[in-house]
């Protein structure tokens, strides 16, 4: 590469970007030197017609500079909130303590096996700080590196644990990656040739950790149109996730990562590549965020309303996963907001009626992006709103809540089973049953799956257990023509 540095890494995949983020994390803690200035002047978005400029794509340096004192000293830095010799240091920074906190100092003491080989003859009892400390000190660094190597949520979530630190290997250490090749290689290549197999592995990939979000649940977004703006996008979440747990005590990454898609009109504005790892998986997963599902993120008002757990007959599902699955996909909920309406009809119950309201508005987005759905769907939605409300009310007048239910169980059974006929005729029952005008069915008996949230706005609001329409919700009504 020329000038004063001797290696260099380029962002050409998802890997060595996030290997890039963290070695960059690295240098500016430990202030060693690379090429930052060729990377900050860099233009946020790379012209193609532009001349090439190589401070876009690759990160220099002198591997030389990285050294074992410096890595630990910053892995400490890092995640000293997840180091338990670190917990218990600040524990400890005090004259007096209660039996809670030394029953806690204890159990951090013995909360992992290098922890318990340290401390198997040494107990907190409140008078020999002192000693606990010294063991701390003289055991700091196999403390802190096998901590971190094996943490679930740490090192070991993203690399084979007994690959760390180690040079460059035949297969690539991250999980879902790595292969044992002595006993797998030849079943894996090509025809059996172990010359045929194809794999690639480094010793920045040890940086990757440092890239991500860290959680049960861990993002890394790969918005690498320069180094800049990777580096960039990936500290802004992470400070959020940061603030976050300071004020809440715990972090919900996902929450995090979506709500400053809403909320920062900076933050992304261009399709990216999300890195995502679970520690519940032994892989990583990678979904695209396009533009239209930014779009849709950006009009979402209340995004906390998605941010629960519920109890259907498939077992606890998470809402705010679902959700922000289907957007990211473009995919409608219909089988979400059904089992929703059904759980609320099988319990006699309207708790699920707001939320139920909101994927809908949701599902209307995603509609407008997909250019499906009928013409006047918003206008179809209010007035199928107004006039469960009507229904509703007319039955309550005449002492007759037992129709209720049985006439939103009906429809409702209709929509899931997609009997669209027999929902129309038991649609035109209630209308003459009740002498209330429908107007929003007309485009229903015209087009039923291009209008079919009106269909799900009516039976989720017939409910003789609703308790009207919240001011959000009237807010909502007024401003749906804006969607």
């Amino acid at each position: 590469m020329g000038g004063e540095f001797t290696d260099y890494l380029e962002a050409d995949d998802w890997r060595n970007a996030a290997a890039i983020v963290g070695l960059i994390r690295f240098f500016d803690y430990a202030q060693i030197p690379y090429n930052r200035e060729e990377i900050e002047q860099a233009e946020e978005v790379y012209d193609d017609d532009a001349e090439y400029d190589e401070g876009l794509d690759f990160l220099k340096f002198n591997a030389a500079d990285i050294t074992e004192e410096k890595l630990d000293d910053f892995i400490e830095y890092c995640f000293a909130e997840e180091l338990h010799h670190c917990v218990v240091e600040r524990a400890l920074d005090k004259t007096e303590w209660s039996k809670e906190e030394v029953d806690f100092i204890n159990g951090r003491l013995t909360a992992n096996t290098v922890m318990k080989k340290i401390f198997s003859k040494q107990k907190f009892d409140g008078t020999n700080k002192e000693e606990i400390l010294d063991l701390i000190r003289e055991n700091r660094t196999v403390i802190l590196r096998e901590t971190y190597r094996n943490k679930s949520n740490l090192y070991r979530n993203f690399c084979n644990e007994n690959i760390f630190r180690k040079p460059e290997g035949e297969t690539a250490r991250l999980k879902g990656y790595y292969v044992d090749f002595a006993k797998k290689g030849k079943s894996l290549s090509y025809r059996y040739d172990t010359g045929l197999f194809g794999s690639s592995d480094s010793v920045y990939y040890d940086f990757i950790p440092l890239a991500f979000t860290i959680g049960r649940e861990s993002f890394f977004i790969n918005d690498n149109s320069t180094i800049r703006q990777l580096v960039r996008t990936n500290r802004i979440l992470r400070d959020k996730c940061r603030e976050q747990q300071q004020m809440q005590g715990s972090a919900d990454i996902r929450r995090v990562l979506f709500e400053n898609i809403i909320y920062a009109s900076d933050f992304i504005d261009f399709d990216v590549e999300i890195i995502r790892k679970n520690v519940d998986n032994p892989y990583f997963e990678t979904f695209y965020l396009r533009r239209e599902s930014i779009a849709i993120f950006r009009k979402i008002k209340n995004y906390t309303m998605f941010c629960r757990v519920v109890k259907l007959d498939e077992g606890y599902i998470q809402i705010q996963e679902e959700v922000t699955n289907a957007v990211s996909n473009l995919q409608l909920m219909d089988g979400l907001i059904e089992a929703l309406v059904k759980k609320d009809v099988n319990e006699k119950a309207s708790n699920y009626c707001t939320l139920v309201w909101n994927i809908l508005q949701l599902n209307l987005l995603i509609r407008s992006q997909l250019n499906i759905g009928g013409e006047n769907m918003n206008k179809n939605m209010r007035s199928a709103y107004a006039c469960a409300e009507k229904a509703t009310a007319e039955l309550r007048r005449r002492n007759q809540k037992n129709k209720i239910n049985s006439y939103q169980t009906k429809l409702l059974s209709a929509l899931i089973f997609h009997d669209y006929n027999r929902f129309s005729e038991i649609l035109l029952s209630l209308s003459n049953y009740t002498d209330v005008y429908f107007p929003f069915a007309y485009d229903l008996f015209e087009d039923f799956e291009a209008n079919k949230e009106a269909a799900y706005t009516f039976v989720n609001n017939f409910n003789e257990y609703a308790k009207g329409r919240t001011g959000d919700e009237e807010t909502d009504n007024r401003t749906m023509d804006e969607v």
